[in-house]
């Protein structure tokens, strides 16, 4: 009975939705909350972004592995890049977008994990903004996603590519059987035949906080398979905000843009390829790691992100976790 309690918790907090993040929610699933408790010994409540182009399938895949769809999140209108319906908690300022909500009901922990759309950084940005962990990959799913191309407000093609959102590794790695249908750990890359580039030691890398473009040819020419890119990256829209619609104006607010603190992660889905972000210790900021989209590479990468981990700070979990504080 105990262990239902923290789970009961988080529903009752995403009903009166403080933070304005929550469309819907499911409370029946409590019931199977339970089970899974006394059947499996764990289970993880999931928030879905409001779009369409998450797949039925998905849900489907991921409830039948512990991860119970608990409740729709707001995000962006427009999938904008910032929200300004919400508020990042820790900055005050608008919060980065589009799968704010997502992000931000993982933060509060009304959800262990959610799910997400990511065209230009819509996943990676968010969770990075606050100190999350996220991961994308055009794969998954990825016959059904063809279908939802779409034009950056910059002017760039693209189709999304589904990603997720954790408070911690681990739960990001459990996620991965249901994402992909299958199990990628299977594959046991070696690790002496992988080559790893760190942005910081190249000296013929493009601005990472300039334009797209270049970046996007970057990161083609140099992710080949069993290549890891590192990039460190943040703060995300503490500085400023990472907006092509504020930024493309004229040269004043195209700076103000690159001071946001979104590099790579704003180009991987673009470039194709599927990325996993590590928190870092300073606020927004984070480990960017960047691979093939391949099952053996994303396996690899899954295991090289093991040691950028960094310890969360005490003090947001003591006071944002704290589900005494709202009732």
């Amino acid at each position: 009975m105990e262990k239902i309690v923290p789970y009961a918790k988080k529903t009752f907090l995403a009903l009166k939705d403080p933070y304005h993040t929550v469309i819907t929610v499911k409370p029946g699933i409590i019931d199977r909350a339970a089970s899974f408790l006394e059947n499996e010994g764990e289970v993880w409540y999931t928030g879905i972004k409001n779009t369409d182009a998450i797949p039925a399938e998905l849900k489907e895949r991921l409830e039948k592995r512990g991860f119970l769809i608990h409740t729709t999140d707001q995000m962006a209108l427009g999938g904008r890049a910032i929200d300004l319906q919400l508020i990042n908690p820790i900055t005050g300022n608008w919060m980065t977008g589009s799968s704010s909500g997502t992000a931000l009901n993982v933060f509060y922990g009304i959800n262990d994990a959610g799910i997400g759309t990511d065209g230009g950084g819509s996943v990676l940005a968010p969770a990075a903004a606050l100190n999350l962990y996220g991961f994308i990959s055009p794969m998954i799913e990825q016959e059904k996603m063809i279908g939802y191309h779409k034009i950056s407000t910059d002017g760039i093609g693209f189709q999304p590519a589904i990603g997720a959102i954790t408070r911690d590794l681990e739960t990001m790695g459990k996620l991965l059987i249901p994402l992909f249908g299958y199990d990628i750990t299977k594959f046991q890359p070696q690790e002496e035949t992988y080559t790893i580039i760190e942005t910081e030691q190249c000296h013929n890398l493009p601005d990472i906080y300039g334009s797209r473009e270049p970046l996007i040819e970057y990161l083609k020419s140099v992710v080949k398979p069993r290549t890891i890119v590192i990039s460190t990256e943040g703060p995300v829209d503490v500085n400023a905000p990472g907006d092509s619609i504020f930024g493309h104006f004229d040269e004043e607010t195209g700076k103000c843009q690159s001071r946001s603190g979104k590099g790579l992660m704003r180009v991987v889905n673009m470039s194709g390829k599927s990325a996993l972000t590590v928190p870092a210790k300073g606020l927004g900021r984070c480990t960017v790691l960047i691979c093939e989209s391949r099952p053996g590479d994303i396996a690899y990468m899954f295991q090289l992100a093991k040691a950028y981990q960094n310890q969360p700070s005490p003090l947001i979990q003591r006071y944002f976790m704290n589900f005494d504080m709202y009732f």
